[in-house]
């Protein structure tokens, strides 16, 4: 059956059919309806899916960073509902879009304006409600795979960092960006039996001495046996200074159980060390508390008695996370300087970040390292310090991701990540596609072989001999991808791990007169606009 939200239209297009007696026409222009869902039990949620719905395309409409056609949007949003019922197929003619189940047309509304959020978002929730009414698949769907299977459809037309995350995955993804509140720990059920695989440093667990491989057997004196994770993991989770008994076995022991306050809980990001006098310093994320582990962890030891002769930065394998955080931690080891230049469609993703904090390694001789893997907050940070002569960047080319985007959460919990601005380093260059270049590029070298000084004053020899390879860098436009392309293929992006990345990085520092020869190839040729 053929339901159109116009009624003199509709006579005129589909003589013969007639509406659906349940649904209450009105005269707005976005074709409004109500509808009586008393005797369905199992109610679709109209009220509620229509502000998800609005709220995400008036963000898609606001804080793209292109310009976008809500029409493309909504069309493909329910298009993506054929996710759930292939059989769904969705048509757009004669400003009309006319919804089709197995060849059989049984709903059509006429189109809103282009730029008509609410409209849109009006005409996906009846088209949805409707599509549930007519196709058991849809219909028994749980709600929030619809919201996936639409809000997927919809931003499928926009780039590949551009997703949604239902509420499940929404609150995980806050969790690992601000932390959460719990008691410290990570587990797998394995054989029905909740298993401790980490007891985090300084948390609730870790002061009561709870450890890797204790089996959680009851929490709250309910028996997680055959528990689901979730379950178990809802249990443990709550307000924050409440406590929660947890009953733990360790070995063939005796149950031991434990009264444990939930604390917010920052999942750690950095690591440091100190290995013959050379501070090594892992930052693998960039979440809520990066900066302040870094911070102090580098007072740490560069306070100490014995402070490092230099530091090495390992950004190799970190894929990103909080823009705030990278351009922070990138503060704390520069004077003054340009950090970092943003721009995009709405205002507010236009920003300028300079330096004010110092630096809090007193000028301590720098190496980061970067790899095929480094990608957009620790591009961030390498580009800023190799453009401001602070450090040395040693290893591959990075992933080249040079776009910002921000999270906008919606009424059912989950989230639309957007792609919202472009990021230029300070040298004036788009990082997107190109990656940071680094001064020292160890591509394609055997990971297990030594690194001498002999090896390093060669490779930097190298760079002298292609001096120009940094001004095409900093000069080539974005539009320019040929030439982006072979600059990329200089240091083709690798993954690496320990070895030789890390073994040049201790060579060049132990021997000054490298070091600065190295700082002074990578940025000799410095502002692209000079």
């Amino acid at each position: 059956m053929l339901i159109e939200l116009d009624a003199m239209r509709a006579k005129n297009r589909f003589p013969g059919l007639t509406l659906w007696l349940g649904l209450t026409l009105t005269g707005c222009t976005s074709a409004a309806v109500t509808v009586d869902q008393s005797t369905n039990p199992n109610p679709f949620p109209l009220e509620r899916a229509e502000e998800v719905f609005i709220t995400g395309f008036d963000s898609i409409a606001s804080k793209y960073i292109d310009e976008v056609n809500l029409d493309t949007v909504a069309l493909e949003g329910l298009r993506g509902l054929a996710a759930l019922d292939p059989g769904l197929s969705i048509v757009s003619n004669e400003g009309y879009l006319t919804a089709r189940l197995n060849g059989v047309d049984f709903i059509a509304m006429p189109e809103p304006k282009s730029r008509d959020v609410e409209g849109w978002a009006h005409l996906v929730t009846i088209i949805t409600l409707e599509a549930s009414r007519n196709s058991d698949d849809i219909r028994q769907a749980h709600i929030e795979r619809v919201y996936e299977s639409i809000f997927d459809g919809a931003l499928s037309t926009l780039d590949i960092y551009s997703r949604y995350a239902g509420a499940e995955e929404a609150g995980s993804n806050r969790a690992k960006r601000g932390g959460y509140v719990g008691i410290g720990i990570h587990f797998l059920v394995r054989d029905g039996k909740p298993t401790v695989t980490q007891v985090l440093d300084n948390s609730p667990s870790a002061e009561l001495g709870i450890q890797v491989g204790d089996q959680i057997t009851h929490v709250n004196g309910l028996d997680t046996t055959n528990q689901s994770a979730k379950e178990i993991r809802d249990s443990l989770r709550g307000p924050a200074n409440t406590t929660v008994k947890v009953t733990v076995m360790r070995s063939d022991e005796e149950e031991v159980t434990h009264t444990v306050e939930r604390k917010l809980i920052i999942q750690p990001t950095v690591r440091a060390e100190l290995n013959d006098d050379i501070l090594y310093v892992k930052v693998k994320s960039f979440n809520q508390g990066t900066v302040s582990s870094f911070s102090s962890d580098i007072a740490r030891f560069v306070e100490s008695e014995n402070p490092p002769k230099g530091i090495v930065l390992d950004l190799r394998g970190n894929p990103g996370g909080l823009l705030k955080q990278s351009i922070e931690l990138a503060d704390t080891l520069l004077i003054t300087g340009d950090i970092l230049n943003t721009s995009g469609r709405h205002p507010d993703s236009v920003q300028h970040y300079e330096a004010v904090a110092g630096d809090i390694t007193s000028g301590l001789p720098l190496v980061v390292l970067i790899d095929g893997r480094s990608a957009s907050a620790s591009e961030i940070v390498a580009a800023a310090l190799q453009d401001q002569s602070r450090a040395v960047v040693l290893g591959t080319g990075s992933y080249g991701k040079g776009t910002v985007q921000t999270v906008v959460r919606l009424p059912n919990d989950g989230e639309i990540t957007l792609t919202w601005s472009r990021f230029m380093a300070p040298s004036g260059y788009a990082l997107h596609g190109l990656g940071v270049f680094p001064v020292i590029c160890t591509s394609g070298l055997d990971t297990e072989s030594g690194f001498d000084q002999a090896s390093l004053e060669s490779a930097l020899r190298t760079v002298e001999n292609r001096a120009d390879v940094f001004d095409d860098w900093r000069k080539t436009p974005l539009t320019a991808r040929e030439t982006r392309s072979h600059l990329r293929a200089i240091c083709p992006p690798e993954r690496h791990t320990d070895g030789v990345d890390i073994n040049a990085a201790q060579v060049l520092i132990n021997s000054a007169t490298l070091y600065k020869k190295a700082l002074a190839l990578s940025s000799r040729h410095q502002i692209a606009s000079e």
